[in-house]
């Protein structure tokens, strides 16, 4: 084990994907069989580490030896533990004292900060267009929600509410603001607080990363971010529900709002085939089909109760015919 002090983290001040470090120090995480994880501390990453909704970079680690050889270590996941301390996990071990190439990938790490940056704005935005205050937030795979609290009075988020902001976000993103960050002590991030720059502080000692999107809001952030609104790309709120905390907003940015429009468009040209009719017809041809469908089912139940009260008359009993002449 190499003495050292917690990780600098250099994508606090830098958007570098490639960089140098040395290994600190390992430590087993679990095993299964031959196959085992390890944990593995740098003296400075560029990986960030799971934390503020935001998952964690992936990527790889490589170390070169005397001789040229290269060893490459996919990074699987990255933490933070208590102390503050940055652990990568890998499959092979790297002992302390080695010095190593870190080398993030790119897409992931574009990916997470579209969302998250959008998301900043998007909070910004529904909180000065309707007064809703995000309680929480969430990055998935495939789409990203932020909960919100609506302003005292107010039930509901209206579809004309959603439309608004979603097209005062878009506005943002074609100004180009730019994203600054700086540090500030504890006294000044409170006195931000009181004044209304912030609108909450975590619950810990300073110093605060102020993550600042110019003119619309600065918030206490220790997360990655684009460097202007422009490269956020579209926004596309997706959907909203009731959830007990409040309402929740399904949204998505950037190369995944490209993504997800293609697959919408991709599955309703499908049906519009299927129809035989324009994609623009597919919402009337399919109200058609079910009324229609309840039409049929009426129908159906009417003939059903005829059926059975015809069923239970009582026979018709015919008289005997006698050499071929009808009976009388």
């Amino acid at each position: 084990m190499v003495a050292n002090a917690v990780a600098e983290r250099l994508y606090y001040d830098s958007a570098a994907l490639e960089f140098e470090a040395t290994v600190t120090d390992i430590r087993l995480d679990s095993r299964e069989g031959s196959d085992s994880l390890w944990q593995v501390s740098l003296d400075k990453t560029a990986f960030y580490p799971e934390g503020g909704g935001q998952p964690w970079d992936t990527g790889v680690l490589v170390a070169t030896a005397r001789s040229g050889a290269t060893l490459e270590v996919p990074v699987e996941r990255v933490e933070e533990d208590e102390a503050g301390e940055v652990w990568h996990y890998v499959r092979k071990p790297l002992v302390a004292g080695t010095e190593v190439t870190g080398y993030v990938d790119a897409a992931r790490r574009l990916d997470h900060e579209q969302q998250h940056s959008g998301q900043h704005l998007l909070s910004a935005v529904f909180l000065r267009e309707i007064g809703a205050k995000t309680v929480s937030f969430h990055l998935g795979a495939e789409s990203s929600t932020i909960d919100l609290e609506l302003r005292e009075g107010v039930e509901r988020i209206g579809e004309h509410e959603l439309r608004r902001v979603e097209d005062a976000a878009n506005v943002v993103v074609s100004e180009g603001r730019p994203l600054m960050s700086h540090w500030v002590e504890r006294e000044m991030a409170e006195l931000m607080l009181s004044r209304g720059d912030l609108r909450k502080l975590p619950e810990r000692e300073g110093p605060f990363r102020i993550v600042q999107m110019q003119g619309i809001e600065f918030n206490a952030c220790g997360g990655t971010h684009v460097s202007n609104t422009g490269a956020i790309g579209a926004i596309a709120l997706r959907r909203v529900e009731k959830v007990k905390r409040g309402w929740r907003v399904e949204f998505c940015c950037g190369l995944r709002a490209v993504r997800t429009a293609r697959r919408d468009f991709e599955l309703l040209d499908g049906v519009a085939r299927v129809l035989s009719v324009g994609a623009g017809d597919v919402q009337g041809r399919v109200e058609k089909l079910i009324e229609d469908k309840k039409a049929a089912a009426k129908e159906l139940k009417g003939l059903k109760k005829s059926s059975a009260g015809f069923c239970g008359l009582p026979p018709v009993r015919q008289k005997r015919r006698t050499n071929g002449a009808p009976g009388g």
